[in-house]
């Protein structure tokens, strides 16, 4: 049998890339005591929900994860999966069956050696949350052919199978048996940083593992800040008492060519979207759907609550990903004598008022730019005769993964190929990415269909079709896709990264 080996070509690779990073086995409650390190301070805009990295897909958790765990893989901004956990692998021809060596050294941050049971493990406790099906759901089955070399065999082929990896973090078996399964306050990874305490609604502090075996961090230690106010953030940069931030668009311009700071647009593979659940009504209807499709006027949106930093969106995820092709589809372009006639077809010739008849409140995030893209989206309602009341939310992950609303403004992300799509808009994204709930036996089979298909035109010719069908169904408003602007102390060597999920790692990262 033919087969497609891939080895890492240099450690430095893996040293530059490695994003994953430990957490302290159980530590979550003493303070940092002061060795006389500089501590990184980074600022994040939403709580913390939990330490259990399957229990949740919002960003602010993603960013301990990202400092504290291992995946078998890495993936770089362009997409390509880099060995991490996993030194090298082999694909059999029929992509269902994946050969995976595993490197010897890692130790999880209890002192036990990593070793492939703790791969079958995680991939096994993984199934109890439903947030990250979309990313084990093509894998049938899990073994360990010896300590430190396990094998994955798919129920479907899956071009991501190895960049879904990314979102696996590794796990303790010990560990996480011992907590009875429940690691929502504690964590024990293999990488650089352990956590030293968690406080959900104030900040995570995470010190250097000094038993990594890629060498100890240069940043000792790091605190993830949370602040409900970005502008007040913003304050706290300038004064020196944030190091590193995502900054709005509105503050951004300020920085660019300051002395004391360093910045960097990425470009992220993220969509502002208006999510509405198709399980509430009215939203069950397609043509109410389409009608707010019309009213949205995007561009403004774009300027007022993005500073114009930012690009039409007609789907979850852009041409820059591998399938996506918007040619042909149907055109959502702001048109609110059309989003009146549509309504009118609905059966609401007068407009309606979604408070007052469906109880109906648009859910916006407080503090960020996602609260000014539903005042403007609100008045665009009322200029088709729709009235509804904007309620702030301080739980957004939470809300849109059980379902628990009825519209609301989110974000979303996606990958270099439009396959990832189906977290966003099949059956197996509902309880995680799939705010829209829908759960439509075709779109599933198209994605089972570009999955399995390995010509690349032909995967491009279903994705197409599929595209189509999509931004017809209008399952949300897809609103704009942004750029995200970085601000550093410029006594930092520092970078970000071109995802949302993965934009910053604090290993490869030194004080100069």
């Amino acid at each position: 049998m033919k087969k497609k080996n891939f080895r890492i070509f240099a450690l430095l690779l893996c040293l530059v890339m490695v994003f994953s990073v430990t957490t302290g086995c159980g530590a979550t409650g003493s303070a940092i005591e002061d060795d006389g390190e500089r501590t990184v301070v980074v600022y994040v805009a939403d709580i913390f929900n939990t330490l259990n990295p399957f229990d949740t897909g919002a960003f602010s958790d993603a960013y301990v994860f990202n400092q504290v765990y291992e995946t078998m893989v890495q993936v770089d901004d362009v997409g390509v999966p880099i060995p991490c956990l996993a030194e090298s692998w082999e694909i059999s021809d029929d992509a269902l069956t994946y050969t995976v060596n595993l490197v010897k050294d890692a130790k999880f941050h209890n002192g036990e050696n990593f070793k492939a049971s703790d791969v079958v493990f995680t991939y096994t406790y993984a199934k109890d949350f439903p947030a990250k099906r979309a990313f084990y759901s093509m894998v049938d089955k899990v073994v360990a052919l010896d300590d430190y070399t396990v094998e994955f065999t798919l129920n479907k082929p899956s071009p991501l199978f190895f960049s879904h990896s990314q979102q696996m973090p590794i796990v303790s078996e010990k560990f996480v048996t011992e907590q009875e399964g429940n690691i929502s306050k504690s964590a024990c990874g293999t990488g650089p940083y352990v956590i030293e305490t968690f406080d959900p609604a104030v900040k995570t502090v995470l010190t250097a593992n000094e038993n990594y075996r890629l060498a100890t961090a240069e940043i000792k230690s790091v605190e993830l800040r949370y602040m409900s106010d970005s502008s007040s953030a913003v304050v706290s940069l300038e004064t020196g008492d944030i190091d590193f931030m995502s900054v709005p668009p509105v503050m951004a311009g300020s920085f660019e060519g300051k002395d004391g700071f360093t910045t960097k647009r990425t470009l992220p593979f993220y969509t502002a979207v208006i999510a509405m659940n198709t399980k509430v009504e009215p939203f069950g209807d397609k043509l109410i759907r389409q009608a707010f499709s019309y009213a949205a006027d995007k561009q403004s949106i774009i300027d007022i609550a993005y500073e114009g930093f930012g690009t039409e969106a007609k789907l979850q995820a852009y041409t820059n990903s591998f399938g996506v092709d918007l040619t042909d589809v149907e055109d959502f372009s702001y048109n609110p004598e059309k989003a009146k006639a549509v309504l009118a077809e609905a059966g609401y010739p007068d407009g309606m008022n979604l408070t007052e008849e469906f109880g109906v409140k648009l859910l916006t995030i407080p503090g960020t730019f996602h609260e000014k893209v539903g005042q403007v989206f609100q008045n665009n309602l009322a200029d088709i005769g729709v009235v509804v009341e904007l309620q702030n939310t301080q739980t957004p992950d939470e809300d849109v993964e059980s379902g628990n609303f009825a519209i609301m403004n989110q974000g979303a992300t996606y990958r270099t190929d439009f396959s990832y799509n189906e977290c966003n808009y099949g059956s197996i994204g509902i309880g995680g990415n799939n705010y829209s709930q829908m759960n439509e036996p075709y779109v599933d089979e198209m994605f089972t269909k570009g999955a399995i298909e390995t010509d690349p035109e032909k995967r491009q010719v279903i994705y197409k079709e599929l595209i189509e069908w999509l931004v017809d169904y209008c399952p949300g408003i897809p609103v704009f896709h942004k750029q995200e602007i970085y601000v550093w102390n410029e006594e930092l060597n520092a970078d970000a990264h071109n995802s949302g999920m993965f934009p910053f790692f604090v290993y490869e990262w030194s004080w100069k």
